[in-house]
């Protein structure tokens, strides 16, 4: 079997659109004038990707709807033979519209008892047998048109998710079809038009920071009140200084081509700075920084790269909606796994792929453990081979896998430099849910404290439960690093301490006993969250993170700019799939 070498490698990756510019990744500068020109390039086409705008003007967006919902994919007469690696969202969305087509599709995901990488519904681990909670992805944006338009068609409810608290007595209404607006003034949706009317925000829920307990209306009345604890003077809420620090409004209704271009622009002048730095050329100050960062949860990312700020502040509308599925986040996994039947192989943990100039083989051992376990014994190594293959699995977990002949020099650098963040979770359980109880009680929201727990998250629908599990503590970076190095019953511990401080005693005697920890760091087969860039790594890597290599294709939220949600991850199956099933 002859070796795929290390020219023909490179040239299908540049051609296969590592730039997406037709500059070759590594072509030697000719000088300052030629770094410019690389890396204008680069920020264009960083640009069409950010508004989903395809090489030929078209949206990128439109044509994924109507492949993933509508049509399927084109017609083909070559049957290929193609392994998936990884059960996530991405390698799920892919290989179910690769079988569809009609091709022999093998997914091999590490963990041993479940599909959904970060996408984990907790069921059956409470006292209550009726109660889940969210490990990991707990909602949906309206902005994100594919993941909504899949799950309506696998049959899986959606609900609203409430961002904000509001009254306990809320009724939610039916969800609406989806909806999308293209940029070419064409429209899709999924179903008739119907007028939905987001439940009011009740204002309830607790902001705790610097010794004093308000409600959110409260701090909307009276933001200096709160402000002045951090010694900052500011008469508005940090919301809409954040908001307005970050909104690009003249972005918005403009010519598609010329919101590539002034995106570019900002990507050439802010990539390399952090949320920090960008919000101290605004002239923000230090007490500024503390007192938004704090209630607004941002400051244990502001050294993180600020295009995403910049992009969620711009391109996600004002009133864009949360939405959450009935049964768990895992019930949209879950009805992608059953299509695909036993062609989902668990327990296969991929350490080794070789291609040839015929095809691919995937070596895997056979896990013993899950993603929180510490394995077993050695296990029977095992081989699969195929034409192609599709690696849907983190950066961080590619570290640690061989790839013969190697990788090109600009993925590796990818894989081994993309940062990815920490994030960790304590959820608990309590017999009643006694924060919606009385004259000040509310569903849905969070409360925010400069305590360790920084977030506090409560259940927008509990179904045939008496009780609730709260999201006591939810931390990112560094604050996620420190819970990180507790034990599991030391987390319990301080993550019901800090829903002391907003709720008093109260806690202890509702608290089941049961309590359950999810670090996303310390996760055998995620090995982190999601890929949140430094600065300057979007020009440095994201395009490599995508690019084709041989016979090897990549997915995953990571290879999309709507990274850390699951409509990055179910944009980069679907254009996966679509560069597989066209070769």
């Amino acid at each position: 079997m002859g070796r795929v070498s290390r020219r023909r490698l490179l040239s299908t990756a540049v051609a296969a659109g590592v730039l997406a510019t037709g500059t070759a990744a590594c072509a030697p500068a000719a000088g300052e004038h030629a770094t410019r020109e690389i890396r204008r390039a680069r920020s264009e086409a960083l640009a069409r990707q950010l508004l989903g705008v395809d090489e030929k003007g078209g949206d990128r967006t439109l044509e994924y709807l109507k492949v993933l919902i509508d049509t399927g994919l084109s017609a083909s007469g070559q049957r290929k033979k193609i392994i998936v690696v990884g059960a996530g969202a991405a390698g799920l969305s892919a290989a179910n519209l690769l079988a569809d087509a009609g091709h022999q599709v093998t997914v091999l995901e590490a963990n041993g008892n479940r599909t959904g990488g970060r996408i984990k519904t907790l069921r059956g681990v409470f006292t209550d047998p009726a109660l889940y909670a969210e490990a990991g992805a707990m909602r949906l944006s309206s902005a994100h048109p594919l993941v909504l338009a899949l799950a309506d068609k696998l049959g899986v409810r959606r609900r609203p998710f409430y961002a904000s608290d509001v009254l306990p007595e809320t009724r939610a209404p039916a969800a609406p079809p989806v909806r999308y607006r293209s940029f070419t003034g064409e429209e899709w949706s999924n179903g008739a038009a119907v007028d939905y009317v987001p439940a009011p925000a009740a204002g309830r829920s607790l902001i705790r920071v610097n010794g004093i307990t308000v409600t959110r209306a409260d701090y909307a009345a009276n933001p200096a009140a709160v402000h002045g604890g951090f010694g900052a003077a500011l008469s508005s809420t940090g919301s809409a200084e954040l908001s307005r620090a970050l909104r690009q409004v003249s972005l918005l209704n403009e010519p598609i081509q010329r919101q590539v271009e002034r995106w570019a622009d900002l990507l050439d002048t802010y990539e390399n700075h952090c949320l920090r730095r960008c919000l101290m050329e605004r002239d923000w100050s230090k007490a500024t920084l503390e007192a938004v960062g704090t209630i607004e949860n941002t400051t244990a990312r502001l050294r993180h790269s600020v295009i995403f700020p910049l992009a969620d502040h711009t391109l996600v509308p004002p009133d864009a909606t949360s939405w959450e599925l009935a049964g768990g986040m895992a019930a949209l996994t879950d009805a992608l796994t059953r299509r695909l039947g036993p062609a989902v192989l668990l327990g296969k943990r991929m350490t080794r792929l070789e291609q040839t100039e015929r095809g691919v083989r995937v070596w895997t051992t056979a896990e013993t453990g899950n993603e929180g376990s510490d394995g077993g014994p050695a296990a029977p190594v095992e081989s699969f081979d195929a034409d192609y293959a599709i690696v849907a699995i983190p950066l961080t977990a590619a570290r640690f896998c061989t790839f013969d002949p190697l990788l090109s020099y600009d993925k590796r650098r990818a894989i081994i430099e993309m940062h990815h963040d920490a994030a960790t979770k304590v959820l608990l359980e309590f017999k009643t849910r006694f924060w919606e109880q009385g004259p000040n009680g509310f569903r849905g929201g969070r409360c925010v404290s400069d305590s360790p727990n920084r977030c506090t998250y409560f259940p927008s629908h509990v179904e045939g439960a008496g009780g609730g599990v709260v999201l006591a503590a939810y931390t990112f970076a560094d604050d996620a690093m420190r819970w990180d190095s507790l034990t599991d019953g030391e987390r319990i511990h301080f993550a019901l301490s800090g829903m002391r401080e907003l709720f008093g005693a109260r806690v202890d005697a509702e608290f089941t006993g049961v309590g359950i920890t999810q670090s996303w760091a310390r996760a055998r087969y995620a090995l982190g969250e999601a890929a949140i860039p430094a600065p300057g790594q979007l020009h440095e890597h994201h395009l490599a993170t995508r690019s084709v290599e041989g016979r090897v294709h990549f997915a995953g939220d990571h290879t999309s700019l709507d990274t850390a949600w699951i409509e990055g991850a179910i944009e980069s199956g679907v254009r996966a799939a679509i560069e597989v099933h066209g070769r």
